[in-house]
């Protein structure tokens, strides 16, 4: 809350008033919060100053809220309020916003902005556009409006009573543990091999993959460690964290894995020794022959022109992780333990998106179901 007095001046040209705008201390150091500005004229337009100057501490330096367009608002929203949220994040955001809500409610005025004019605009998204992808927009509107209506630039969230698509939980094409063998035995010899290997024994998301370094390998203990993350933010691509805690994982990796890992920093050294100077010494596991590492997006095509060749059953690269958790399930592994290898923070997201019925756990529960309702007869 801020409160303003005036002292009153006097100099060789005249008076003026000194406006002293002071907010709440500081919690932590107990140091006062004031502003200070000092203006000409009469005490009522230093009055009308000081009451402009606290409108704009508590609106985030804007001064007329009412004058708003949403698409002003929106980017000074998400400039002023969104400082905790990771950069990946921040560009998606920044994307929906851009492309998908200012064209169409961004001329608005703020305070004329109702929740028929944003019904229609869902609605209109709805006839596009994914249910996930027209939510994720229209709650980053929620939480811009929400943070308004708390300065008090607007009445009322009229985001309140909009009714959103219905989500649609997407369907998943998997490989089974023969097309696991069948694509692993069509990438040996190729660059796509040591990929597909752990994507599908380790379970490694895209960015994970790409940033895996030779010394996050311990050989000696069979361990891979998931340190890092290569993302884009912004069509820049950048290294950070996992996504989540759970994602900064040791994995222990089998020796028949390990052994395949061997030749291939053996490979990477050679390499490394024969070029000279035209190879980039990146220590990345996965890297082009001049030891460059692939750009995100180009993983992903990579994979899409490899199926199309092999003749391999139609999915996306992300879906390989996806397999390699419905295997290991499949083997008998126990969630839990496929929760941590997979880098889950809630063991629901491991079985609800990842645990998928393949025919060999279907027939196998249809066995074990036989043999416990028939055991006496038989």
């Amino acid at each position: 809350m801020y409160t303003y007095h005036l002292r009153k001046r006097e100099n060789l040209k005249g008076h003026h008033w000194q406006i002293i705008v002071e907010g709440d201390p500081d919690p932590l150091t107990g140091k006062r919060n004031r502003k200070y500005k000092t203006v000409s004229g009469t005490k009522k337009e230093a009055d009308v100053e000081a009451r402009k100057m606290i409108m704009e501490l508590e609106n985030g330096g804007i001064a007329k809220p009412s004058a708003l367009k949403v698409a002003d608002w929106m980017l000074k929203w998400l400039e002023l309020y969104t400082p905790n949220i990771e950069e990946t994040t921040r560009c998606g955001y920044k994307e929906g916003i851009n492309s998908r809500l200012i064209p169409e409610l961004g001329s608005i005025p703020l305070k004329s902005l109702s929740t028929s004019h944003i019904q229609s605009w869902v609605n209109r998204l709805s006839s596009r556009l994914a249910p996930k992808t027209v939510k994720n927009v229209f709650l980053n509107l929620k939480q811009a409006l929400d943070k308004a209506y708390v300065l008090r630039m607007i009445p009322y969230n009229p985001c309140t009573g909009v009714e959103l698509p219905k989500l649609v939980k997407p369907k998943h094409e998997i490989y089974d543990s023969n097309e696991i063998s069948i694509a692993l035995d069509a990438a040996k010899g190729t660059d796509m091999y040591l990929i597909l290997l752990l994507a599908l024994s380790v379970g490694l998301r895209r960015g994970e993959l790409l940033a895996l370094r030779w010394e996050d390998i311990n050989f000696k203990k069979k361990t891979i460690s998931v340190v890092e993350n290569r993302v884009l933010a912004g069509g820049e691509e950048i290294t950070k964290a996992p996504k989540s805690k759970a994602g900064l994982r040791t994995i222990t990796i089998g020796n028949k894995v390990l052994s395949e890992l061997k030749k291939a920093q053996i490979q990477y050294l050679e390499k490394k020794e024969t070029m000279g100077n035209r190879f980039f010494d990146s220590g990345l596991v996965i890297c082009k022959e001049d030891g460059k590492g692939y750009y995100p997006d180009a993983i992903t095509r990579k994979w899409s022109r490899f199926v199309k060749q092999k003749n391999l059953k139609k999915i996306r690269f992300h879906d390989l992780r996806h397999s390699c958790a419905t295997a290991m399930i499949e083997a008998g592994i126990d969630p839990k333990t496929v929760q941590q290898r997979m880098g889950h923070a809630d063991i629901s997201v491991t079985m609800n998106i990842y645990a998928h019925c393949t025919k060999t756990m279907d027939t196998r529960a249809a066995e074990a179901m036989d043999k416990m309702i028939f055991a006496k007869a038989i």
